[in-house]
């Protein structure tokens, strides 16, 4: 990682900068994961349906065991989508148990279902590190996934000027979160620059605790 400098955990965009590590997020299309770059693979909850699930899940399986997929994901519960909710529920055991048995990290989306989801990480007994990406919630929430042992990452709505999460973000310890772009057209060394004013943390400060705590998650 000598010519790293930004970590972009999370991110939809396919093209890659300079000094960036971004790890891509696929829900689909598992044969685009190369051997370039790195990936997180997993079922999202809004692109699954009973009559494929079977197969999609062996494909997602293979796909997982590539040495540069990095995290099983983004997978979980989301009760805003349409999807079936017991097949959402049986998506996601089958991928916590994936994540378990191939010791990768675990990349979640949650949609207004965090009782859900973490009851069902403690009913599995996760084993590996767990990430809530996309997090822009209340610091109550924050705090009971942080008690977990869990891990946090915000995106683009630390830019906003009124964004909540600002508050919650500069109260997360700073070995419990990640940056991300996800499927936003921000710019990654953007969000670093609001993430180190919001922490009032010297930038390079912040660039070496995120490669630190995305060694410390991402063991290879």
């Amino acid at each position: 990682m000598q010519d790293i400098i930004y970590i972009d955990i999370h991110t939809h965009h396919t093209k890659t900068m300079p000094s960036v590590l971004s790890v891509q997020s696929l829900y689909q299309n598992f044969e685009q994961v190369g051997n370039d770059g790195q990936y997180s693979v997993g079922l999202h909850p809004w692109y699954i349906n009973n009559d494929t699930f079977d197969a999609k899940f062996r494909e997602l399986e293979q796909a997982a065991k590539g040495d540069n997929v990095m995290a099983v994901g983004e997978c979980g519960l989301d009760k805003v989508c349409d999807t079936d909710w017991d097949l959402q529920v049986r998506a996601f055991s089958k991928q916590v148990n994936l994540a378990n048995r191939l010791r990768k990290p675990l990349v979640i989306h949650c949609v207004r279902a965090y009782e859900e989801v973490l009851g069902m990480l403690k009913d599995s007994a996760v084993n590996v590190p767990v990430i809530f990406h996309g997090f822009n919630k209340k610091w109550q929430l924050a705090e009971q996934i942080l008690k977990q042992g869990y891990y946090l990452s915000f995106g683009a709505a630390i830019l906003k000027e009124d964004a909540g999460a600002k508050d919650v973000f500069n109260k997360v310890p700073a070995d419990k979160f990640f940056l991300e772009t996800d499927d936003r057209d921000a710019s990654i060394i953007d969000i670093y620059n609001a993430a180190a004013s919001i922490r009032k943390t010297p930038p390079d400060a912040l660039i070496l605790q995120l490669r630190k705590n995305f060694a410390t998650v991402f063991k290879r």
